[in-house]
This record gives C-alpha cells, structure tokens and sequence, in this order.
C-alpha cells in the first residue's frame, strides 16, 4: 500500500502496535464474545437473559476503562498502563474456559470491557503525535481496523473451535491474544515526559523557579457537543454489537451458520471502515464525512426489525459494522480540527468517549432487559437504535450553527467553525 511506504519505519511499527491494542482490546475482548453467545446458551452454560447481561458487563468495563484510563496513564505511564490492559485481556479469557457461576464470569466480563477502554483511549493519542497531520486520519483508520480484524477473526475461527469445545474457543481466543501481545510489547512509544529535564537552577541562584500549576479546564461547550453526538453514536450501534448474532440466528430463525456469516460480514465492513472512513475524513474533514456516515447509518442500523431478508441483513451488518470503529477515527479526527494543544486533544478524546461509554453501557442493559422479553421487543431495540443515528446526524449537521452561538471560554484552545 503506497501511502504506508511513505510513512517511517518507526511509524508503520507504531501503527502496527496501536493495530494489535485495538484487536485486543475491542475486536477479541468485546466482539469475540457476541460469536459465543449461541453456544453458550445451547451449551447451557447460562441462560439467555444471563448471557446478554454478561455482554453489557462488558461494555460497563469500557466505561471504567475510559474514565480510569487517563489516571492511570499518569501513575505508570502511558507504555505501562497499555501493557497491563493488554495482560488482562488475555487472562480474562483463560479465565472463562470452563463453565461456572454467573458471579465468576461477571467480573472477568467487567475486566476485559476495563482493558478495553484503556487501550482505545490510551493507544491512539499516543501513536498519532509521531504521524503526520495529513496522514493521520489513514492512521487512525489503520489503528482501529484491529477492530474489525478481531471480528472477522471471532466469526471465521469461533465456529471451527465451538466445534471441539466451547472452552477451546476461550483457550483459542486467549492465545491469539497472548500472540499479539507479545509482538506488540516493545513497539508501543516511550513516554516522552521521562525525557523532560529539570531546569538549571544553579546559574541563577537569586530565582527560584515556580512549578507550573496544571488546572484542569472544563470541557468547552462544543466538546459535550461532540461528546454527545458519541454516546447517541454509541446507542445506536448497541444492538448489532451485542445481539446481531443471537438476533439473526435465533430470534429470525435463520440459523447458527447465518449468524456466523453475518457476524463475519460484520468483521469485513468494520475491517474496510476506519481506514476508508478515516481517508474521506483527510479529504473532506471529519465532522462532514462523519455527517454522510450517520444519514446512511440511521437507514442500516432499522433493518434488522424491518423483516428477514437476507440479503439486507448482511449489508446493514456491512454498514453498521464499518461504522463501529470508523467512528472512532471520524470522532478522534473531529477533535484534532477543533482543538490545537495536545493536552486539551487529550482531555478531550477522554472526556468524549466516557461519554461514548455511559451511553454504550447504559443502553446496552436496557436493550439486554428488553431483549430478553421476547422476539417482539427484541425487533424494537433496533428501531430505538435508528432514531439514535438520526439524532446524532442532526446534531453534527448543525454543529456549526451550535459553535457559532457559543462565546469561547478564556483558555480553550477551540477552533470555530470560521477557522
């Protein structure tokens, strides 16, 4: 691929690091799960409702993950802190390769969705400062295509371990894991604050030097405006992230070997989406591409409950399934054109997928609640899902006439829609 040759060797290392977090943390530790879900149930290890409620403990992680990750960057380090996550994905699936209560697989669910959160807030802002601004929407499309890497991964491998044994596509799951890790150990980048110096005092004995004092700002207006259009984002991917697989296989009745094949056609759009996504975005700017994203998204995302046509149902999990980590890089991309200083950037991509994470989360176990009460609630939680899509495409729409009423505040560092 001619635009990756014209990177640096140490970046397209870096971009494969970030690669391997993203598969780790989102496309195996949360994705892997919903290609489980059939097995387990007709395994009966749990019962239906406990599965569904065991995937949204997941996404309940993600959001302790985001919300800690930034606190936790700031004790170990940023390299440190994504190799702990890395560590306890793997061992959260070795951890669940046999059965046992619901209370054991809770909190290793809760723990993996944890590592999740700070491998995506973490690796991203740590990799990108080492790529170039004109290429790092392509970046960020590389990093986050991990995602739909460890989707076409669950839904090609899972089938062909569930075939010995449920706990062998746990095993399985957790050595791919360990392999990506292992590769991806010494690549992640040194964190630059351990190569400050102090500043030489002994010349000018006479001054005492004054420790900068770092207040934390609040989050400007157009931030929560961004933020927002995230966790509407969020809500409205829910149902294809947690349920298409069960949906399409048991609620349609359509069969094991049709879930798969969605599932895998899933992993395919949400491997070809952040890197196309990502693209158009360098093009025509972020919140525009992020804008024709959601107009299609709002369509996809109703299908599932509008019949059981199959072909449909494979291109809305196409679409949904590009949209899953495109809007990641659409979203990262967003806040590198508002905002210029690095450490706002920073608090920003942290501040907006906590908010991508409460939404995430909170939706995930109403639709769970509402899920389990049979095939004719199950088809509403995707028409919830597309007036969720179409809120956030209205709100990015109008962002720029939002920005404009908004004064900025004294220190932040916001661009206007003008600039």
């Amino acid at each position: 691929m001619p635009s990756v040759s014209r990177l640096s060797s140490d970046t397209r290392l870096y971009i494969w690091a970030g690669f391997c977090t993203s598969l780790i943390g989102v496309g195996l530790s949360r994705f892997a799960y919903s290609a489980l879900i059939p097995a387990m149930i007709h395994q009966q290890w749990f019962l239906a409702g406990s599965v569904a409620y065991l995937g949204a403990a997941n996404l309940a992680g993600y959001l302790l993950g985001a919300s800690c990750a930034r606190l936790a960057a700031a004790k170990l380090g940023n390299r440190s802190a994504l190799r702990l996550a890395m560590l306890v994905a793997a061992i959260s699936f070795f951890a669940c390769w046999q059965p046992a209560s619901f209370w054991w697989f809770f909190p290793w669910r809760i723990l993996s969705g944890l590592s999740g959160g700070f491998l995506i807030v973490l690796a991203a802002p740590t990799i990108l400062p080492s790529v170039p601004v004109a290429k790092r929407g392509f970046a960020m499309g590389l990093i986050f295509s991990g995602v739909g890497t460890g989707i076409i991964i669950s839904g090609t491998l899972v089938p062909i371990l569930l075939a010995h044994d449920l706990g062998w596509a746990w095993i399985g799951l957790g050595g791919i894991c360990v392999v990506l890790m292992m590769s991806s150990w010494f690549l992640l980048p040194a964190d630059t604050s351990a190569h400050k110096t102090a500043p030489d005092t002994a010349s000018t004995p006479h001054k005492v030097p004054q420790k900068p004092v770092k207040t934390r700002k609040l989050p400007h207006i157009t931030v929560w405006v961004v933020g927002l259009v995230y966790a509407l984002v969020a809500i409205s991917l829910v149902p294809h992230m947690v349920f298409l697989v069960d949906y399409t296989s048991r609620i349609l009745a359509l069969g094991d070997g049709f879930g798969s094949m969605c599932w895998t056609i899933f992993g395919i759009g949400a491997l070809c989406g952040p890197v196309t996504l990502g693209k158009l975005g360098d093009r025509f700017g972020f919140r525009v591409t992020l804008t024709g994203m959601l107009l299609v998204d709002m369509v996809m995302t109703v299908i599932p409950a509008r019949g059981e046509n199959p072909v449909l149902l494979l291109v809305s999990a196409f679409v949904v399934g590009a949209t899953v980590p495109g809007v990641v890089s659409l979203i990262l991309g967003w806040i590198h054109e508002l905002i210029d200083d690095a450490d706002d950037r920073h608090q920003a991509w942290s501040f907006t997928t906590t908010l991508f994470s409460i939404g995430q989360a909170a939706f995930a176990y109403i639709f769970a609640w509402v899920f389990s009460q049979g095939p004719t609630q199950a088809h509403q939680i995707y028409i919830l899902a597309g007036f969720a899509a179409a809120a956030a495409m209205i709100l990015t729409f109008c962002f720029p006439a939002i920005q404009r009423r908004m004064s900025p505040l004294p220190g932040q560092n916001i661009k206007t829609a003008a600039e």
